[in-house]
């Protein structure tokens, strides 16, 4: 038997095979690994989509978690519904004492409403109660330490004040005693002119002694001696004289220049005017249409409230212009000035004044001289009562002086103003001619304390010096007193309602150069009151009623305000409802400034003098008291005036 393992045939088709194989496994692999390629995104897929179902597996264990604590839920609200349905029968059998508990429940609701809404109206207060004691301790504490400051200043004043009083003292007892040593040595020189001359008569006579008695030589010429020396004493004490004579010349040379500044003179070609008559409602009209032509823009009803204000000056000797800065509060009395040709002195106020001295002047002490404002020199020179040079040039006729107080309200008004406001108001009634009546309204200038009443001066501020105030609104300035309110006619310039070119005040001013000047007698003509007894009569039933209102809110007015009103009403050169409607601007409603709203009668008087104010026909002011009497709805009330 033929064994076909080992042959050639069997190895080369076990070859042929092997090789067959591998092609076929090599195939496959390539085939595989092609498909592997095509099926990786499906595999990727696929573990994508596992890994989601095992979320999703997780998802479900939760929600069947939140299945199952969502069924125990039900199961107590089941419970408590079940619990609600015995309730809702409790309830359907209280119904009416639950009514009952319900309504009494709207009305605790709304007290606890209208308590929170109350608690939150005082929690403001309070918080802006909180804000000015804090504002006002800063100013306190600015307040001590200028105190501490001028305390401090008072005592250094004191003392000199006190070293120049002893230094006084010794030169007054010194001048006594030189007066006294004068007279003595006057005495004594005449004694010893006699002496000299008794002695002048014996050396003749010794001499013809001597010529007739040689023997007497040594005696006459010890006499001789003593002579000399007795003339030589007598030589001493006229020399000790004639400086003392000298110093009281000096003395008398120092009075004479003590008043030398308040002497000249601040207007320097002032001259007695001619009469004039002018016609008040012609120049009014003139003025006004000057200010249009020229470029000045200045609210007509204003112009006519300043005018009158000055006319006023008898019973409101002040005339203030608030307002913003830039709307011609100082410029308007410039112009008004030049238009009359009144002396016009603009007094520019400093925020450290705080005494008279600021505005007159003071005596210093080591010249022996006073230092004169030029507002106590036109003052000075204009005072005919006891000014003779003033007496004897305006006995006839006076001119008329505006003084103009610019930003007055940078110090305080109290300090520096205070007391000539309070003379430019004693002068009413007064008869300037009677010496005993005037010295009441005067002002003493202050001099040497030992100073004789005939080397002292006093001034008298005469009605033809009217008196204005500027003053700014603002942060940086202080508040005007009731005091000074009282006493003047404050009137308030706001925000311009079309801006104007720039005006020409050289232009202004050429064409009132004409003007002379208005007397004091054409000027009181014109500040003589409207005696129309109908308008009067209604007047006084108006203030009547208001004072009623005022009194109701514990705010009335007295007899100075009532015949401030009545004389601003009477000299006003318009209508009756406008002169009213402007002293209720100034006068009557600032008195109720922080007049609490939740007071009783708060309602009541507000909309009393509302009515009163609508019946005057002026919108302005109208809309300014309605707009002070809404934002006092919840605190205080604030009168803001009107921005005309």
């Amino acid at each position: 038997m033929v064994n076909h393992l080992n042959t050639p045939i069997y190895f080369y088709l076990t070859g042929i095979s092997f090789v067959t194989i591998l092609v076929i496994v090599l195939c496959l692999s390539v085939y595989y690994y092609i498909k592997a390629k095509d099926i990786a995104p499906f595999l990727l897929r696929l573990e994508d989509l596992q890994r989601k179902i095992a979320e999703a597996q997780t998802t479900l264990e939760e929600t069947k978690r939140e299945l199952r604590d969502k069924q125990n839920e039900i199961a107590k609200a089941d419970r408590l519904i079940a619990e609600g349905k015995i309730a809702e029968q409790w309830l359907a059998n209280n119904s009416s004492q639950i009514a009952v508990l319900r309504i009494e429940i709207d009305k605790q609701k709304a007290r606890l409403q209208e308590a929170t809404e109350n608690y939150q109206k005082r929690q403001e207060e309070l918080n802006e109660l909180t804000q000015r004691v804090s504002d006002k301790h800063v100013e306190i504490n600015a307040a001590t330490e200028i105190k501490n400051t001028l305390d401090i200043e008072v005592s250094k004043l004191t003392a000199d004040l006190n070293s120049i009083k002893d230094l006084i003292a010794q030169k007054t007892k010194q001048e006594n005693e030189l007066t006294d040593s004068i007279t003595k040595l006057q005495s004594a020189k005449n004694q010893w002119e006699a002496k000299v001359r008794d002695l002048i008569n014996q050396a003749k006579l010794l001499e013809k002694q001597l010529e007739e008695n040689t023997s007497n030589l040594d005696q006459i010429k010890d006499e001789l001696g003593k002579t000399k020396k007795i003339l030589a004493t007598t030589e001493g004490q006229a020399l000790a004289a004639e400086k003392t004579l000298a110093q009281l010349a000096k003395t008398q040379e120092i009075d004479k220049d003590r008043w030398k500044d308040l002497d000249r003179k601040f207007i320097q070609k002032s001259q007695p005017l001619n009469a004039s008559n002018l016609v008040e409602n012609d120049w009014l009209e003139e003025f006004m249409g000057s200010l249009r032509q020229h470029g000045f823009i200045f609210n007509e009803r204003a112009i006519l409230s300043f005018h009158t204000g000055l006319k006023c000056a008898k019973i409101s000797p002040l005339v203030v212009l608030a307002g913003i800065s830039g709307t011609g509060k100082s410029l308007l009395p410039e112009l008004y000035a030049a238009a009359l040709g009144m002396h016009f002195l603009p007094v520019a106020v400093q925020p450290r004044w705080d005494s008279p001295q600021d505005l007159f002047g003071f005596y210093n002490y080591m010249e022996g001289r006073y230092k004169a404002t030029e507002l106590s020199r036109l003052l000075w020179q204009f005072d005919k009562y006891n000014n003779q040079n003033a007496k004897q040039l305006y006995q006839k006729r006076m001119p008329m002086n505006l003084v103009l107080l610019d930003e007055m309200n940078l110090a305080r008004v109290e300090y520096y103003f205070s007391d000539l406001l309070s003379k430019l108001e004693i002068r009413h009634g007064l008869d300037p001619e009677n010496d005993m009546s005037r010295i009441k309204a005067e002002i003493e200038i202050e001099c040497n304390a030992s100073a004789q009443d005939k080397q002292t001066r006093r001034l008298f501020v005469a009605l033809n010096t009217l008196f204005i105030g500027t003053m700014n609104e603002d942060e940086s300035t202080q508040t005007l007193s009731d005091k000074v309110i009282d006493r003047s006619n404050v009137i308030r310039f706001g925000r311009p309602k079309r801006l104007a070119v720039t005006p020409s005040k050289e232009r202004f001013f050429e064409k009132w150069t004409h003007i002379e000047g208005i007397t004091f007698q054409n000027w009181t003509d014109w500040c003589k009151p409207n005696q129309d007894l109908r308008i009067r009569e209604e007047l006084n039933k108006t203030l009547w009623e208001i004072n009623g209102i005022l009194a109701g809110v514990h705010r009335p007015f007295g007899h100075r305000v009532n015949q401030a009103i009545i004389q601003y009403v009477a000299c006003y050169p318009g209508d009756y409802n406008k002169a009213l409607a402007d002293q209720i601007e100034m006068k009557i409603l600032p008195k109720l400034n922080g007049l609490d709203s939740q007071v009783n009668g708060f309602d009541i008087a507000m909309t009393a003098i509302e009515g009163i104010i609508g019946g005057l026909d002026d919108s302005e002011l109208h809309e300014a008291f309605k707009e002070s009497r809404e934002k006092a709805a919840d605190s205080f009330f604030k009168w803001r005036g009107v921005m005309r």
